[in-house]
């Protein structure tokens, strides 16, 4: 298949420049291409018993896979006023979501 725009990673900034590229342009071809795992397939070995650190994973669990390192950090990777801070207080719902 061919496509008029290909994003490596799929991080918070892959993610969101595919959604706003095909918000904008829905006729333009995107794919988003991402070494890791899925959300749902990814978990990191070290489990504080057996395995106390990191065994240098060939593909990192926790920095690659759909989200990146957010998907599982402190909320900078936003898509709702519900979790993650306050911005909304500053400059209101609506806008902070846009």
């Amino acid at each position: 298949m061919e496509y008029d725009v290909i994003i490596i990673g799929a991080g918070p900034g892959g993610i969101f420049s595919a959604y706003e590229l095909m918000k904008k342009s829905p006729e333009t071809r995107v794919a988003v291409f991402e070494e890791g795992n899925t959300l749902e397939k990814r978990k990191c070995p070290i489990d504080g018993k057996k395995v106390k650190s990191c065994i240098k994973c060939p593909t990192c669990a926790i920095m690659n896979g759909f989200g990146g390192a957010g998907a599982f950090s402190d909320g900078k990777y936003n898509i709702t006023n519900d979790f993650g801070g306050t911005l909304y207080e500053y400059i209101g719902r609506d806008q902070s979501i846009d």
